[in-house]
């Protein structure tokens, strides 16, 4: 037997050249063991070392045979490469070591961190094994990765065979958390709800619950370390969520029954949510004048409501005893309903995160017909042999089914005229034709619905069509230094349609005219600043023009840089120095000697011209957008268009600035105020061209009764009065 050493102090017993057997050297016996022999083989070992040592390893090796392997296995089979599959937490696990060999079978012990913790042993000597079992209940978390040592050994001379495995293992989350101290959220707005998991291996699966039902979302990340997970949900959250539990779940998938979760009570805030109702006595088809309704508000909010309104028509109602108007909190209550109380109901309320207004509720109060506003009485013109229209409206609920015409000319004797209308929805239309005196007088009309017949007729007094009468209060609005608005209240338009005219002069100069068809108002635009102009105002219809209005006074304002010219203008106190004394008193006569001459050359100025004529400006046409002008009569035009036509080549010539606005097509040429044309003789000529100029100059203006008699035209000069 050759005996080598090795660099781990390890021997090998070698016969005939073949090693049978492998001994260690374990320092505390200070002995030699063998670790595997062949019990066949008769050996004869020389060992070169000390005597007593050589018969320790030689009874040793005689007597006793170590084991000749170990092996791990569970429930599932022989664990491969020092670990376990993994099991769940709570789980149980049995390990059976398994030793193979030996002489006597060996012992088999279990350890973990050179602790004993198993040390029960089954052997089995019929196949020579012998087993250790290793029992573990309830598998916890430190358990995970941690390492059990079997340890399979038949003498305590001898090192035992040690076979080591790891326990891998599936955990349960230990926790889940939501992010923030359940706030309050606001209906309509986005939030990001943030849920935690921390502890599960592998990472737990988180998911979203409201109210119980699976929300679908959540935006999922896991930390590097594989310990936290975390989701992030999108949340819009509705009124109705008020109340409702969210719910943050996190389990592991390999785990039965791991799930653990945190819930929040959801506490939204929203706008009031608004309903009104009638009251649950009253028929809301069948309400008539005279009854009295409530209306009763249902609200829903989160605040609740500081602020109740009842609306009608979107206008706030305020209570009103002598009105019948009650308004109590959430309950409205009308008293002795009118036609006038029909609209559309709502009720509004207010709390710190809105507004909110209920469906309207449109009442509808039955009454019998009346004539529509403003059409109760009515002035008609007609002409003889003229057929007029007569339109009747009324308003009624339920709407007017029928109506009846009568024509009163005589008291107490009246005649149907209902054969002669016509009815569409709630207006009846009676075309009426006067032939005589006697049809003119009064027609009435009453329209008739299933809660009776209208008790107050509109009535229609037809007279003979005539003019109008002139606009009355005639003032001034916005004056400013280059503008002004005119406005007048209509007169009687002699029952047929009116316009209006309003002729505007600087001086006797009339430099625009304007008209308007709806109502007078004018707006004058492009005057002059700090000047005095004159307005003449009247209306016509086909019959003929009314009367003038009052004449009008228009002084504009001064432009925003004359009171700054003027103050430049003013003389200083130098120059008052200057003029004062002896020097004042001796400009003072020589002005007045000036005045009083050049007065005297104007008398006889005026008393060889016979006339003073003051020359008419050019001024821009003044217009105003709603406006319109139209030319001037044409009875008028013909003979101004002579005149022009004979001085078409003379450059002196002012053309005239016609029309009142006025359609030709409406007017009577012998219902027209007079007007008067007047020639003017020119005393210039055009010496350029020595071309004759006719000494005339055509202008026109309208005859008023107020202006003075010293201003008309001379009786030596050619006049055309229309």
């Amino acid at each position: 037997m050759v005996i080598n050493r090795d660099a781990r102090q390890a021997t090998e017993v070698v016969v005939g050249g073949t090693p049978i057997a492998r001994v260690s050297k374990f320092r505390y016996l200070g002995s030699w063991i063998s670790e595997d022999l062949n019990p066949d083989i008769e050996i004869r070992a020389r060992i070169e070392m000390a005597r007593s040592n050589f018969l320790k390893l030689q009874n040793l090796l005689c007597d006793k045979l170590p084991p000749s392997g170990v092996q791990i296995t569970d429930s599932l089979g022989p664990v491969k490469k020092d670990i376990t599959e993994a099991y769940a937490e709570g789980a149980s696990l049995t390990l059976n070591c398994i030793a193979s060999g030996g002489k006597p079978l060996a012992k088999v012990t279990w350890w973990r961190n050179h602790t004993l913790v198993s040390e029960e042993t089954q052997y089995f000597p019929e196949r020579a094994k012998s087993h250790g079992v290793l029992k573990l209940d309830k598998l916890t978390r430190s358990h995970l990765m941690a390492v059990y040592s079997c340890e399979a050994n038949n003498s305590k001379r001898q090192p035992p065979l040690v076979v080591r495995v790891k326990i891998d293992m599936y955990l349960r989350p230990l926790e889940v958390d939501l992010i923030g101290n359940n706030p309050q959220f606001s209906a309509g707005q986005k939030y990001n709800i943030t849920c935690k998991s921390r502890g599960s291996r592998p990472p737990a699966i988180i998911t979203w619950w409201k109210d119980g039902r699976r929300v679908e979302g959540g935006d999922l990340t896991v930390s590097k370390d594989g310990n936290t997970t975390t989701s992030i949900l999108h949340f819009i959250p509705d009124a109705s969520d008020h109340g409702l539990t969210m719910s943050c779940k996190a389990s592991n998938q390999r785990i039965p029954f791991s799930e653990i979760q945190r819930t929040w009570m959801l506490k939204v805030l929203y706008p009031p949510k608004v309903n009104m109702t009638l009251g649950h006595s009253l028929d809301a088809g069948n309400i008539n004048e005279g009854a009295d309704v409530y209306f009763e508000c249902h609200l829903v909010a989160n605040p609740w409501v500081h602020r109740v309104w009842w609306l009608r028509d979107n206008e706030r109602l305020l209570s009103n005893s002598t009105a019948g108007v009650i308004v109590s909190n959430q309950t409205l209550v009308l008293q002795g309903v009118s036609r006038a109380s029909s609209g559309r109901y709502a009720c509004e309320a207010t709390n710190k995160e809105g507004t909110s207004v209920s469906p309207a509720f449109h009442l509808r109060v039955k009454f019998e017909p009346v004539c529509k506003d403003g059409l109760a009485r009515k002035i008609i013109g007609a002409a003889k042999d003229e057929p007029i229209d007569v339109e009747c409206k009324v308003d009624a609920e339920p709407q007017a089914s029928d109506f009846q015409w009568s024509f009163n000319s005589t008291p107490g004797i009246s005649k149907d005229l209902t054969k002669h209308s016509q009815k569409e929805g709630g207006t009846s239309v009676l075309t009426y034709i006067p032939h005589e005196a006697a049809d003119y007088g009064t027609i009435q009309c009453r329209g008739k619905n299933e809660i009776g017949v209208q008790r107050i007729a509109c009535t229609y007094h037809i007279v003979p069509a005539g003019k109008p009468d002139p606009p009355q209060g005639c003032g001034l609005i916005n004056v400013t230094h280059h503008s002004v608005m005119v406005v007048c209240q209509k007169g009687f338009d002699g029952g047929l349609k009116q316009k209006f005219v309003l002729i505007l002069y600087a001086g006797d100069a009339a430099i625009a005219n304007m008209s308007s068809s709806g109502v007078p108002e004018f707006a004058i635009q492009n005057l002059e600043a700090a000047q005095e102009y004159y307005a003449s105002i009247y209306s016509f219809n086909s019959k003929g023009a009314s009367k003038l209005a009052p004449p009008l006074t228009i002084r504009t304002l001064p432009a925003p840089g004359l009171k700054e010219l003027r103050r430049s203008t003013e003389p200083s106190e130098s120059t008052k120095s200057t003029l004062s004394g002896p020097w004042l008193y001796i400009l003072l006569a020589a002005g007045s000697t000036l005045i009083v001459a050049a007065a005297l050359g104007l008398i006889i100025f005026v008393v060889k011209r016979f006339k003073v004529e003051t020359p008419v400006r050019n001024h821009p046409q003044i217009r105003s957008p709603k406006q319109e002008e139209t030319p001037l009569n044409p009875l008028v035009q013909p003979i101004m268009t002579d005149a022009l036509t004979e001085d078409d080549n003379n450059p002196d010539l002012i053309p005239p600035t016609y029309g009142f606005g006025v359609s030709e097509s409406l007017i009577d040429s012998s219902c027209l105020p007079p007007y008067t044309i007047t020639a003017r003789p020119h005393s210039k000529r055009n010496s350029a061209t020595q071309m004759p100029v006719k000494p005339y100059h055509v202008t026109w203006a309208p005859m008023l009764q107020s202006r003075n008699t010293a201003t008309q035209t001379p009786p030596h000069h050619k006049e055309s009065s229309v």
